[in-house]
């Protein structure tokens, strides 16, 4: 509780002072005191809690840098060793399956965050990014069999054609944050995807961005767990899913690259995952 400081009475003046102008000025000064005091208290508090603040996003920030530092592991070697085939997300604890199916084989794990008032930030979801190594092996062996792994996960390139190509690609989103709601998702997916419509094709393509958003409906709920997987199928077909329940498919080359650029393209959401994904996609491939 902070301490109460009453400032000293004034001298006494020459000049008499009525027992009711002396109770006034008492109480006037009583209340100073205590404005004074309860003021100095709750500065002290917001001390405290701001240097208690900056302290955890201080840690926060380390265990992020700490993490950062072993990147350059192979993703497809954590996946391997990670029991009963799971893969873990680190910053989650969301743990992910190795395989999707005979083909479609796990590339790299990572964390979307969103930040908040620039303070500190939200785990919103964690995600996989699944490849289909026949497909993948398919379109783009013969172009990369030379090149050493090092090589191939600093090569843009490599990131473009895997965007671009019609191979078989699915990313697992699964909600971490609890109060997540489907208008929130919509909002992102408008902004993030709108500019990446943008990026690859120079126009706003405002119905084709309406129709990705459109079927993440209001009565769909988001609670901690969902889980929603978005692929792109033979013929570039972007289908999306919710916990396995299908809510929408759409024909779009250019809708496939500008969803998964948001992973693996020149700015994207994790860039710590884009370097394990790229080192899963590597191994994948060659």
């Amino acid at each position: 509780m902070a301490s109460v400081n009453i400032p000293p009475l004034p001298p006494r003046s020459s000049t008499p002072i009525s027992s009711t102008n002396f109770r006034k000025h008492l109480a006037v000064t009583l209340c100073v005191g205590v404005g004074v005091g309860l003021g100095v208290g709750l500065s002290k508090q917001r001390s405290l809690l701001a240097k208690n603040l900056w302290e955890k996003t201080r840690r926060a920030r380390s265990s992020t840098y700490i993490w950062g530092s072993v990147a350059s592991i192979s993703m497809a070697a954590e996946v391997s060793h990670s029991d009963n085939n799971m893969a873990v997300e680190p910053n989650t604890g969301v743990s992910f399956p190795s395989s999707l199916d005979e083909n479609k084989k796990l590339a790299g794990v990572g964390v979307r965050k969103k930040n908040i008032f620039g303070f500190t930030s939200i785990n919103v979801y964690a995600f996989g990014l699944y490849a289909d190594k026949l497909s993948l092996q398919e379109k783009l062996l013969d172009k990369y069999r030379k090149q050493s792994e090092t090589e191939l996960k600093e090569n843009k390139e490599f990131y473009e054609d895997v965007i671009g190509n019609d191979l078989g690609l699915t990313v697992r989103l699964e909600i971490v944050y609890s109060r997540l709601s489907i208008g929130s998702v919509r909002s992102a997916f408008e902004e993030s995807i709108g500019n990446r419509l943008w990026k690859f094709s120079g126009t706003e393509n405002k119905e084709l961005l309406q129709r990705f958003t459109s079927q993440f409906k209001d009565d769909y709920k988001l609670p901690r767990g969902t889980k929603i997987d978005i692929s792109r199928l033979p013929g570039h077909i972007l289908q999306t899913k919710i916990d396995d329940k299908e809510i929408g498919s759409i024909q779009s080359k250019l809708l496939c690259q500008s969803l998964f650029d948001l992973y693996i393209g020149e700015d994207p959401l994790d860039k710590q995952a884009k370097e394990k994904i790229g080192l899963g996609l590597v191994s994948l491939l060659i």
